[in-house]
């Protein structure tokens, strides 16, 4: 661990060099895709919500507290907006912020996570995508409507996602699926994989679920242990790596899927990921710009290595600072990890996950020690970042 002798205070982060002028860097850019969180309403119950007890307790953001958010976030120079929830296309301004956002403030992308119960109807979906969305993210947990179903705890909805996903392929714009591997569905990720190929797919991320939030005592419940879900994850890899254009599995140490780890994007490769947020911003925006500054400082302080900071320069530093510091809060490793060639570059497990199920499953895989946290993303995006809108 290696501490800066002089560090600027969090004041002038935005403002300070870190003295030496960086050496050129050929990696991954950081991402400019950022999340406007719009509210909890949602007509699904998931099992493993972030937000199932909070969901009905909190009314949605009035439309002008909206409005400013959208510009807050534009200001900061994001250039693919991601409206979320909750349930977001459930809003009855939907589409006034759509087209204020496409518009008005001149987003270059505009994306819509959603469960796929508005765009199941062609005509929400042709409006949504005709005023100004590039890209949908739909969340589809099961290869049938008996497992997608139970998962979301509401009859019906998997017959809504197949409708949804033809839908927006229909309307000209990408569209993209969230998988979150539990307990329940980690032994049918091929299936689920053949379903989402069927339905002419080809950008796919399987998400391991995370104890956050309203989820955090649901480990042992839903949770499934990762060498339990790896060879299943293997299998299903080995069977459609080519069939389609990105397969990303999400939130697993890279020990377990090693020889797979270049389909991995853990939560320091956010960072470089252009399908995943820009958590440098997400902090100044869902928290503060103090709080935000405050953990860049310490990250800096604390889990920087000085050599590193100069070669890949200040912006990416301040953003790799804050993600170590929020993995030090979260996360946990094991004493094999040091011995591991992944050790530089995996922040290891969530807390609660350690907790439910201990640490004696991680092993060290040995190894040269990777040292470039995007070297699992260079792969599937370096050259072709994604392009949101179909040709």
């Amino acid at each position: 661990m290696n501490k800066l002798s002089s560090p600027s205070t969090p004041m002038l982060i935005e403002r300070k060099s870190l003295g030496t002028k960086p050496k050129a860097h050929s990696g991954m850019p950081l991402t400019t895709r950022l999340d406007a969180h719009l509210g909890y309403q949602c007509n699904n119950n998931c099992l493993f919500c972030y937000f199932r007890e909070r969901k009905n307790q909190r009314s949605p953001l009035p439309t002008e507290k909206a409005k400013r958010l959208l510009r807050l976030i534009k200001k900061l120079g994001i250039e693919t907006l991601e409206l979320t929830g909750g349930e977001v296309t459930l809003r009855s301004d939907i589409m006034e912020l759509i087209s204020f956002a496409k518009d008005d403030l001149g987003f270059k992308n505009i994306s819509i996570i959603t469960n796929g119960s508005r765009f199941c109807d062609d005509a929400f979906a042709a409006e949504a995508i005709r005023r100004g969305v590039d890209d949908v993210l739909i969340s589809v947990h099961g290869h049938s409507a008996e497992l997608h179903d139970r998962l979301t705890d509401r009859k019906g909805s998997f017959d809504e996602v197949s409708r949804a996903i033809t839908n927006v392929f229909n309307a000209g714009a990408s569209c993209r699926t969230n998988t979150v591997v539990n307990k329940l569905n980690h032994r049918y990720v091929s299936d689920i994989a053949q379903t989402l190929h069927h339905l002419g797919l080809r950008k796919i991320n399987f998400i391991f679920f995370s104890p956050l939030d309203d989820a955090a005592h649901l480990q042992e419940e839903i949770g499934v242990r990762y060498s339990d879900a790896a060879p299943h994850l293997e299998r299903m890899i080995d069977r459609f790596r080519d069939k389609f254009e990105t397969m990303s599995v999400k939130a697993v140490p890279f020990c377990f899927l090693d020889g797979y780890e270049h389909h991995i994007t853990n939560f320091w490769q956010n960072l470089y990921d252009p399908c995943e947020w820009d958590f440098f911003n997400r902090v100044r925006v869902r928290r503060s710009r103090l709080i935000r500054d405050v953990s860049v400082f310490t990250g800096l302080l604390f889990f920087m290595d000085i050599r590193r900071m100069l070669r890949i320069g200040r912006r990416k530093s301040y953003a790799e600072a804050i993600a170590r510091f929020q993995s030090f809060r979260e996360c946990r490793k094991s004493s094999a990890c040091r011995l591991c060639k992944y050790d530089k570059v995996c922040p290891g497990v969530w807390k609660a996950y350690a907790r439910c199920f201990g640490l004696e499953e991680i092993r060290a895989v040995p190894g040269i020690k990777i040292e470039e946290i995007d070297f699992s993303v260079k792969d599937r995006f370096d050259k072709k970042l994604l392009s949101l809108r179909t040709e």
